[in-house]
């Protein structure tokens, strides 16, 4: 369960008397258009991001961050900011409300993503949390000493009182650093003290293990990770560069009590000119299949995807493609004709495709199999030109195995020659 709210008590004197020392501005003076009270993590960005990973459309790398030439493309065809798209995916990866499939092939739901989905507010405190530290822990690396590792370190409970005791102020961000360091070597009878005034009784607390996580490279690795999770942002103000912990980090450290859910639209229409038209408060279960199969015209609080029948078809697939939206858009019936003939028309080839893997020769089912490969958006780049008749040869500097995969996901049969 989430932390509760206590009542505000003055601080012990010596944090009191640290913070009067600092350079500070009132951050009522700063304007930032993304600090508008915003529910933590509940925007149409964050939930169409969930969405488009569990679609399939982005492959997750080794080290479960987003093939960035997968996000490239698809940012690029829905006009979305790709740097944003990344950052919120590893969070995400890293609060466990998106997971990694066992064979590291795609993203699945993870072990919050209901609680991300419906805004329980106490779940996602402790998945936040836990993605902080995850972000230390993984910016740190295991070869920098530390006397504990992040998820031991109580460093979110360091960060709740650094909240607590700058709470309305602004520090320069180029002293954030060092202050962060000289915070953490303040009495630990005092610090001890604030943290029970907080509700916070940690099992084992020691505040001497936080200074070692706040050497020059701990300090960026800090700022970092709370950039990651939106607990902080910087504003420039009279020429001057401003660092402010969030409104999103006080409610996620509990701090400040939980703004009313904001109305987002459930809209659902499908036009005849192949348009869908979506509310991002749908049901993931509905917004899953469109992300996969639609072309994504707009990402905005309603979402507008475009059925395109080339699309539709070369979208990897467990069942089908027609079959699934057409499950998805049951409660629109009756469809417009455009939109059933699409769905009644579209047709996929599939079939055996055989391999030999020591020349990377291929060898598919018939003629139908074959012109749909060379033709196929997602297979024909691993493809030389030099194939003898009826067969099919994977370039030299081409990976048989990722043309393999492909060739899996999109239904086909992949024997050996």
């Amino acid at each position: 369960m989430g932390d509760t709210m206590q009542a505000p008590q003055p601080l012990p004197m010596s944090l009191q008397q640290f913070v009067h020392q600092q350079p500070t501005l009132l951050s009522e003076h700063l304007v930032d258009p993304t600090e508008t009270r915003q529910y933590p993590y509940g925007t149409y960005w964050w939930r169409a991001i969930a969405g488009i990973l569990l679609a399939g459309r982005v492959k997750p790398r080794h080290d479960r961050s987003p093939n960035m030439t997968d996000v490239n493309r698809l940012c690029k065809e829905a006009n979305f900011n790709q740097y944003l798209f990344e950052r919120v995916t590893k969070f995400l990866v890293n609060a466990q409300i998106i997971d990694v499939s066992k064979n590291q092939r795609e993203y699945v739901p993870g072990e919050y993503t209901v609680a991300f989905w419906q805004r329980d507010i106490p779940t996602l405190q402790h998945a936040s949390r836990r993605a902080f530290l995850t972000f230390v822990q993984q910016l740190t690396g295991y070869q920098a000493w530390r006397p504990t590792i992040a998820v031991q370190s109580d460093l979110d409970m360091f960060v709740t009182l650094f909240a607590v005791a700058f709470a309305g102020l602004a520090l320069p961000v180029e002293r954030v650093g060092p202050i962060l360091l000289a915070f953490s070597q303040l009495p630990e009878a005092d610090m001890g003290r604030a943290l029970a005034q907080l509700g916070r009784q940690p099992a084992v607390w020691h505040s001497r293990y936080w200074t070692p996580w706040l050497d020059a490279r701990g300090q960026q690795v800090v700022l970092s990770a709370l950039y990651m999770c939106e607990w902080a942002y910087a504003v420039e103000y009279q020429g001057q560069e401003w660092f402010c912990m969030s409104d999103t980090a006080r409610l996620m450290l509990g701090l400040e009590e939980v703004p009313a859910v904001p109305p987002l639209p459930t809209d659902f229409q499908v036009l005849p000119n192949f348009c869908v038209l979506a509310g991002i408060d749908l049901p993931l279960e509905t917004l899953v299949p469109l992300f996969r199969y639609g072309k994504i015209q707009r990402i905005d609080r309603l979402v507008e995807f475009q059925l395109d029948p080339q699309h539709l078809a070369e979208m990897p697939s467990k069942t089908s493609g027609p079959h699934e939206l057409r499950a998805v858009l049951q409660s629109l019936e009756p469809l417009p004709a455009t939109i059933e003939r699409l769905l009644s028309d579209t047709r996929t080839v599939t079939g055996t495709v055989s391999i030999r893997g020591c020349s990377a020769i291929v060898k598919p089912e018939n003629a139908e199999v074959l012109a749909a490969i060379k033709a196929h958006r997602r297979l024909k780049g691993y493809l030389d030109t030099e194939a003898p008749a009826g067969y099919l040869l994977i370039k030299p500097r081409s990976n048989p195995h990722e043309f393999i995969r492909r060739c899996q996901e999109l239904g086909f049969t992949v024997t050996s020659l």
